[in-house]
């Protein structure tokens, strides 16, 4: 008995067998057990083959590979007994490379299928983000401070008490009718207080104060830490305590002793 060759078969599977030969194709498969079995079997892996298919996306150059080896089967006419071998290893290997492909994707169970084995996927480390240095906070320099009052009744006082020792208190006389008081540098924390003719600076860091006593004024002082260190006499302005900087018309005294 002559048997049906694999390409026929495969074209009965995808029902491509041209109608005039497929009527004596199913009455060959109803009397012959082994093309019957054959058949069974091809239909088997083609079923398994689709399902991994399925399972690993695999895209069309795979499905066009498939296409061709059913052409190139055909070739040898459908009803050629020869060449069943090579046509299953073809499918065996087909099979064997999409499972590969499948076992490769995660979550698969194709990799429960293999071997019973999964491969741990270790997290991802997190990121760690460096802080750049902060820059050191710009150093803050004390605005200059002023005050300044009239003489009452023609007398001015300027005090200055509670400041540091390195405090330097430059004085002079101005031809302006009031009494003005300028703090600079660290200075410049002073508090000031006014009353009548007098001024009061208290609490002056180590930087400089000014006093301009007016000419005009009949009397006029100042006095450090309860001591007078200067006073008008007439037009010209007089120092009581030593200076440590600058003229006898505009000495510079230091508040600590």
């Amino acid at each position: 008995m002559t048997h049906l060759g694999e390409g026929t078969l495969q074209e009965l599977l995808d029902d491509e067998l041209a109608p005039d030969l497929r009527g004596a194709a199913d009455r060959h498969l109803a009397a012959c057990a082994a093309c019957a079995g054959e058949l069974a079997e091809l239909r088997a892996g083609g079923e398994r083959a689709s399902a991994l298919l399925g399972l690993a996306d695999v895209p069309a150059p795979v499905l066009r590979a498939q296409a061709g080896f059913h052409r190139r089967r055909r070739a040898g006419g459908p009803l050629a007994g020869a060449g069943r071998a090579l046509p299953r290893a073809a499918a065996i290997a087909l099979t064997l490379a999409v499972a590969g492909v499948a076992a490769a994707v995660p979550g698969s169970p194709v990799r429960g299928w293999l071997g019973g084995e999964t491969v741990e996927e270790r997290p991802a480390e997190p990121v760690r983000l460096e802080r750049a240095p902060e820059a050191p906070p710009a150093a803050v320099v004390p605005l200059p401070k002023a005050v300044s009052i009239f003489p009452d009744a023609g007398r001015v006082r300027v005090v200055v008490s509670g400041s540091s020792p390195e405090l330097r208190v430059r004085t002079r006389l101005t031809d302006g009718p009031n009494a003005e008081v300028h703090a600079t540098g660290s200075a410049a924390s002073a508090r000031f207080r006014t009353a009548p003719g007098r001024i009061e600076v208290v609490g002056a860091g180590p930087g400089e104060v000014v006093v301009h006593l007016p000419a005009s004024a009949r009397a006029a002082f100042l006095e450090v830490n309860g001591r007078v260190y200067a006073a008008k006499e007439g037009a010209v302005l007089r120092s009581l305590q030593p200076r440590v900087d600058g003229s006898a018309a505009e000495p510079v005294f230091r508040a600590g002793p």
